[in-house]
């Protein structure tokens, strides 16, 4: 293996993960200045499941870094899903 696969195989093994927590971290920032507690609550309740998803999806697959050349579609896909009840609970919460 060259230099350069090594450098492409951990681009798209951190890039999904940077994304999801990059997302994470921007809308748990939202939800903190929503001014109904309840509604608060409940959308950090969701971007904490999902940050403790892409954990856990890191932790088991960060042995394979080097050999596996799956894209991690599934951790986008239920960030999309997690995002998306957070801020339905989030714009509930607004007056």
């Amino acid at each position: 293996m060259n230099v350069l696969d090594n450098i492409f195989r951990v681009f798209m093994f951190v890039l999904p993960y940077a994304v999801c927590f990059a997302a994470y971290t921007w809308v748990a920032k939202r939800a903190w200045k929503t001014t109904n507690t309840i509604a608060r609550i409940i959308a950090l309740i969701f971007v904490i499941g999902g940050i403790g998803f892409t954990v856990y999806r890191l932790t088991r697959n960060i042995g394979s870094i080097f050999t596996n050349d799956d894209f991690e579609f599934v951790i986008l896909i239920v960030m999309v899903f997690v995002l998306f009840f957070a801020s339905v609970a989030m714009a509930i919460g607004e007056p």
